[in-house]
């Protein structure tokens, strides 16, 4: 089915593709795996990896957007992912459980305190050895200087959000990702200009990184 039958059929709101850093991650990754997505939006990531094998546990706050992603699971029998109503904020985060956990352009949608609070939990759920995959909005976005010439800044490089998918937007400072995972083996990190993954905007301001958590 393409994008434009899913689309029709689900009501999903974006082409239903993985992200470009999910398919870069993989190279990391061993099949069979326990995975869990952070703010797993309308599934595509997920499905991604149930694809593969992956044991896929996901989440995410918008019922709407869960709604189409379990419509899509049932029709295609995927019977290997668990989908949860959940915020990425305060999820109860199990210790040492997942082999993988991905967060892709989930920060961004949070208050900078919210990330540091969320941060140190998400970081023990994974287990020894295991790969934490994350991408955020950072300072180089240029949505960011239309905020600061514009808006109130409520937190460092935080936002009330003008659109309403979220509450808050908030732009990953310089370096702040990799300083995020200090102690973390970087297999995989990016931070700089990135073609918009819709074709919304011209460019976005990324940051990425594949992780691994030391043994």
């Amino acid at each position: 089915m393409n994008q434009v039958s899913l689309q029709k059929k689900y009501g999903f709101e974006n082409p239903f593709k993985p992200d470009p850093l999910s398919r870069k991650a993989l190279r990391f990754l061993n099949r069979g795996q326990r995975l869990l997505d952070v703010g797993c939006g309308e599934g595509s990531d997920s499905v991604f990896f149930a694809k593969r094998d992956f044991d896929v546990t996901s989440i995410d706050i918008r019922q709407d957007h869960l709604r189409r992603f379990r419509n899509y699971c049932s029709d295609h029998e995927l019977s290997n992912v668990t989908i949860q109503r959940r915020s990425a904020v305060t999820y109860r985060y199990p210790r040492s459980t997942y082999d993988v956990i991905i967060c892709l352009l989930v920060v961004c949608c949070m208050k900078r305190s919210e990330f540091d609070s969320m941060l140190p939990a998400l970081k023990r759920a994974v287990k020894p050895g295991g790969a934490i995959v994350m991408s955020a909005r950072n300072y180089l976005d240029p949505e960011f200087d239309d905020y600061r010439a514009t808006e109130k800044m409520i937190e460092p490089g935080t936002f009330v959000f003008k659109e309403d998918c979220c509450r808050f937007i908030y732009f990953l400072e310089k370096d702040r990702l990799r300083e995020a995972f200090e102690g973390f083996e970087v297999l995989y990190y990016y931070e700089g200009y990135a073609p918009c993954k819709y074709n919304e905007h011209p460019r976005h301001g990324d940051s990425y990184i594949i992780c691994r958590r030391k043994r």
